[in-house]
């Protein structure tokens, strides 16, 4: 009964032989995403809203784009405006689905790996209080704080498992409480947007203009829908809005006429 006993400490002083470096290299990369998070330096004007502001631009540009691109080319063919119609509604229900599922699976397991470090990071502090204080102490070394400010801050962080887990976590992820991202609400705006943004295009088909009478409207409103959007993106990010919307129009552009040169290629051998 006494090898318990006996086990326990040799156990407990394998787990103290741990480096700093150890610890940290416990901690798994972030999962990849197709945006990159928010900056550490403005985790503190982040807000509710303004994490899913990526999610509506997003999902409004590529609704725009992906359904201007099909109806151009299947304007192309040669096809009537009803079936121009009807094969844009349904890449934009197609596409709705894929990027809302595509949004919800990919902020769910953001979610639940920054949940895994934040309890990785919380048990290091429980069994290596002193290392993790160290790592502190470093990181206010590294922006240049005086020795007098470092122990004051160090000394408050660590007064709270909650405090030094939330400090830990933004430091090392630039993440906090205000950085959480509800998959649900992501997919749900993603998929609004994406509709929205496929209502440009599809408009002039079903109010039954002729083919290429539609496509020249709906190329004038795809065109100003990716301009407005593209320098909504800029001004939110705080970058020069005229070449920014200019740049999302002409790419817009660009994969419009690629998709019609095919589909009158198509419409020409059929």
């Amino acid at each position: 009964m006494r090898e318990p006993d006996h086990a326990a400490p040799v156990k407990h002083e394998k787990a103290r032989d741990k480096s700093l470096k150890d610890l940290q290299s416990e901690h798994l990369p972030p999962p990849g995403k197709r945006h990159a998070g928010i900056p550490k330096g403005e985790a503190a004007e982040q807000s509710v809203v303004r994490n899913y502001v990526r999610d509506l631009i997003l999902g409004f540009n590529d609704g725009l784009v992906s359904v201007y691109a099909i109806v151009a080319g299947v304007a192309g063919a040669a096809f009537a405006s009803g079936q121009i119609a009807i094969a844009g509604l349904a890449a934009a229900v197609a596409g709705a689905l894929s990027m809302g599922l595509g949004e919800y699976l990919s902020t769910k397991s953001q979610s639940e790996y920054y949940a895994a470090e934040a309890e990785r990071e919380r048990q290091h502090i429980r069994k290596y209080p002193k290392l993790e204080r160290q790592e502190i102490r470093e990181m206010l070394e590294a922006k240049h704080y005086p020795p007098e400010v470092i122990d004051k801050i160090v000394e408050h962080v660590v007064s709270n498992e909650d405090r030094f887990v939330e400090f830990m976590m933004r430091e090392e992820f630039g993440v906090g409480e205000e950085s959480d991202r509800s998959p649900f609400v992501a997919m749900g705006l993603v998929m609004l947007a994406f509709v929205i943004g496929a209502v440009f295009p599809l408009v002039p088909f079903f109010l039954g203009l002729e083919p290429m009478t539609g496509l020249a409207i709906a190329t004038v409103l795809s065109l100003g829908g990716l301009f407005a959007a593209g320098a909504a993106k800029a001004i939110l990010s705080g970058l020069n809005w005229a070449k920014s919307g200019a740049e999302m129009m002409i790419l817009g552009a660009v994969a419009a006429a690629i998709t019609y040169g095919v589909g009158t290629l198509f419409g020409v051998a059929v």
